[in-house]
């Protein structure tokens, strides 16, 4: 019997994210701005230069800006289940980390922009379902600090067959 690839669902995985949290008209614009005079390819790139799937990496981002960075870990492989885990960082330039209100939203454009992230992936059912065996769900907030950037890094579990 053929056995699937171990891997694949990292790629997936990562193409889902990505597209869940494109649909998210708030993050859009706490990362963009006002983009309804920008075309749709524009909009797209604006997004890509913000939203990366891959870690982040100090003294690599210039922009004072906001950012989301993920990426996908398999912990544990065992016979029958893969344990997954995606590791998202949501991180925003000190310069501008207290200058973002949203109506709804409570604590500083990194904590704003953690809890859009997580309506976005958890409180959407269509979106949490869509990985794995399981809801995803998250299971840790740690604290992202340094010289330059502050923000969160979000893990969350998806369990799902090997």
């Amino acid at each position: 019997m053929a056995r699937l690839k171990s891997t694949t669902e990292r790629g997936r995985f990562k193409q889902e994210i990505h597209a869940a949290l494109y649909k998210s008209k708030d993050i859009k614009e706490l990362l963009l701005g006002d983009t309804s005079a920008q075309n749709a390819s524009k909009v797209k790139e604006g997004f890509r230069d913000h939203v990366k799937s891959h870690l982040f990496i100090d003294d690599t981002i210039t922009d004072t800006s906001s950012f989301i960075y993920y990426d996908v870990r398999m912990p544990r492989l065992e016979s029958n289940i893969k344990h997954c885990q995606v590791v998202l960082y949501a991180i925003c330039h000190r310069d501008i980390l207290d200058n973002y209100e949203k109506e709804g939203y409570y604590g500083n454009r990194a904590d704003i922009l953690s809890q859009m992230i997580e309506d976005c992936l958890i409180n959407n059912k269509k979106v949490s379902n869509s990985f794995g065996i399981g809801e995803i769900s998250l299971d840790s907030v740690d604290i992202y600090n340094s010289k330059r950037f502050y923000g969160c890094v979000m893990t969350f579990s998806v369990p799902n067959f090997r």
